[in-house]
Formats: C-alpha cells, structure tokens, sequence
C-alpha cells in the first residue's frame, strides 16, 4: 500500500514558494518514508554578481538495533533568471529524506556485494 500527500505554500509578500511530496509504503520487506521539498525565495536584483556553486549535503545512517536507515539529501544555491525583463535571484533549497524501517534483518546490500553479485 502507499500514501502520497503533496502540500504547496505560497507567501506573496515575503516572494516564497515551497513544494513538498510525502509519499509512505509498506510491503512485506521493509516501510518506508520519502520526503521531498522545494523551497524557493525569489528576490529582485540590480545586476547579476558571481554565484556560489551549490552546496550538497548528504548524510546516512544505520541502526542495526532498530533496523532503521535513514538517508538525508540537501541542495542550496542560487540562480538568476528574468521574467517580463526584470532581473531576479532565485534562493533554493532542495531536500531528499528517506526512512527505511526493515521487518527482516537484512539491509540495504553492501556496495561490494552489489559489485561482485551479477547473477
């Protein structure tokens, strides 16, 4: 079974935009919960400077006690781009979560495995 919930916010007045997409399943394996989110803040600009490349965050975790995987995935940076000929800075931040709570003892395969089990 899965369940999807798509939220979307949008504040005029402080020009932010977000988007989020939550989507929970279970088969007889494992649940799991992903999350997504886009968050967007939109400022006018003058003229356009050298940006920052985007910085990604990736972090893991495993609780073998708990049989528990979690798997967090950000990105944050800039853009520029017009609309009707006006100059904007777009602020973003992108966001990737994903839970895994296994019924069995086995995890995800470790990347050596996966490499040397072509079947």
């Amino acid at each position: 079974m899965k369940e999807i919930l798509f939220k979307k916010k949008i504040d005029l007045t402080n020009r932010i935009k977000s988007f989020s997409i939550s989507s929970d399943s279970e088969d007889k394996e494992c649940k799991t919960h992903v999350e997504k989110s886009f968050l967007y803040n939109v400022l006018l600009a003058d003229k356009t400077e050298d940006l920052e490349p985007p910085q990604i965050h990736i972090k893991k975790s495993i609780d073998t006690a708990k049989k528990l995987e979690k798997f967090n995935f950000q990105v944050k940076g800039s853009f520029y781009m017009t609309r009707d000929r006006v100059l904007i800075k777009v602020d973003f931040h992108h966001t990737l979560n994903i839970e895994i709570v296994w019924k069995t003892k086995i995890f995800s395969p470790k990347k050596s495995e996966v490499l040397t089990d072509q079947g």
